[in-house]
């Protein structure tokens, strides 16, 4: 048995012993997601409930949102919609838990305006076998930051852009024995996010993007090692050096926990952050780097643009890239028929425009948490901009946003386990346990593997 079907039968298997067993549904529209902001979320379906007169009855998921959901979805649980993450996304439609939205875009004249307006990798990662399942959530892309006054004091006015470039200037940074804010002496100026995780290790397909290489063919197939110009060896061997001969990234990359509270202490001049902690590593409130810098200036503001963002370093200097991600709302195969319309409602209202034709709920995300929008035309926003530009600098912004890729395997169903498997032989290969090549081989082999046991 492959495992999709192994998946497949374990949902029908669920839904006949579950059968029964469930309370009665809820008369209201049942609405999952994980736990982020979740007073936030109900301001917003509170507002929506007021608009449209359609209640609406939200439970935030704690712990392993995956693992969770779908113990939820093999038992059958009532379900309108969910939050559904790109990583996840193809299991769940194999599985048969996620319910296609094209008929209801078709009949609903006002979102093919929307549409239009997406980003092509997020309209891309909601989309699965040629059919469409989601509205997004929120979505951003990562950057390249620097620390531009400790660049200034090693004696540089500019980052660097290719990575053999970056190893020169950042030994010379070390050399010139710039200082944090509490006067320690800058050991590693590069921090980047290597440690384990259940959505890690997104720096190591930032680098590669960055450096546009082509990690896997249309069917999925890897191409690496033996990629074009053996990039993604290149880049590899480029990260181990730079932990063990050059000592220019720090080796708690490989165990540090929020990349963004180690930049905001201002023990790191380069790293890769989401965009939107851009925001943060810029507050005064949050970041030692900032509020220093403004205390230096006599300033009572807010934020000062300590931390700049850059394209991201990469083998030529021509090459331009970065990695995006997106989180959406999808329907699921249970929603009721009965609920079908006012569950719609919900998804545009969250996911597009409210009643009032309004991107209200993503321009409520960014003003209030920074979150990144899949709607191009709101780099256009003025108060999008004028926010932006009080932390960050939205042509920069714009530019970056025009090399976003999603990860290439993301659609894969076989993806959730290929992310359990890549990320230590990465790390082997990071603490000098296996060479880059060899690291790469076996991670191709499984994906090889996993191929085989979905097909």
């Amino acid at each position: 048995m492959t495992r999709r079907a192994f998946l497949q039968s374990s949902t029908a298997a669920g839904l006949g012993l579950m059968a029964g067993c469930n309370p009665a549904p809820s008369p209201g529209v049942i609405f999952k997601g994980w736990v982020y902001e979740p007073d936030l979320v109900r301001e917003n379906l509170d507002y929506f409930e007021r608009q449209t007169g359609i209640r609406v009855d939200y439970n935030a998921v704690s712990g392993n949102y995956h693992d969770k959901m779908v113990a939820l979805h093999v038992g059958g649980a009532p379900m309108e919609c969910c939050y559904v993450r790109d990583d996840d996304f193809a299991e769940w439609v194999e599985a048969g838990w996620l319910r296609p939205c094209d008929d209801l875009l078709d009949a609903d004249p006002e979102t093919s305006a929307t549409t239009a307006d997406l980003f092509s990798y997020n309209l891309s990662s909601m989309t699965y076998g040629g059919e469409r399942y989601g509205l997004p959530y929120y979505t951003d892309f990562n950057i390249w930051i620097y620390n531009a006054p400790m660049l200034e004091a090693a004696g540089f006015d500019a980052p660097a852009r290719t990575l053999d470039e970056l190893t020169e200037q950042a030994v010379k940074v070390r050399e010139a024995r710039v200082r944090t804010p509490t006067g320690d002496l800058i050991e590693y100026p590069i921090m980047l996010n290597f440690r384990q995780s259940v959505l890690g290790f997104l720096d190591w397909w930032t680098l590669n993007y960055a450096s546009e290489a082509t990690l896997f063919d249309d069917d999925l197939n890897p191409t690496f090692p033996d990629d074009e110009d053996r990039r993604a060896e290149t880049i590899l061997q480029w990260l181990t050096d730079g932990i063990h001969r050059h000592r220019i990234i720090s080796p708690s990359s490989l165990t540090a926990g929020q990349m963004r509270d180690h930049v905001a202490s201002g023990r790191q001049v380069y790293g890769i952050l989401n965009k939107y902690d851009l925001e943060y590593v810029n507050n005064r409130r949050n970041s030692a780097a900032a509020d220093d810098e403004l205390k230096r200036r006599g300033s009572d503001a807010q934020h000062a643009k300590v931390y700049r963002m850059a394209p991201v370093p990469s083998i030529s200097a021509e090459q331009n890239g970065t990695l995006g991600w997106t989180r959406m709302y999808c329907l699921t195969s249970r929603c009721r028929e009965d609920r079908m319309q006012d569950a719609w409602a919900l998804m545009k209202f969250l996911g597009a425009k409210d009643a009032a034709g309004e991107y209200y709920t993503a321009r409520r995300w960014f003003r209030l948490r920074g979150l990144g929008f899949a709607y191009r035309s709101l780099l256009d926003d003025p108060d999008i901009v004028a926010q932006t530009e009080e932390w960050g600098e939205i042509d920069k912004v714009r530019e970056q946003s025009r090399h976003v890729r999603p990860r290439e395997n993301i659609k894969a169903p076989w993806f959730p386990d290929f992310k359990i498997y890549y990320q230590p032989e990465i790390q082997k290969v990071l603490l000098g346990q296996q060479s880059a090549r060899d690291g790469l081989g076996k991670i191709a082999q499984r994906c090889r593997q996993l191929i085989a046991d979905w097909s």
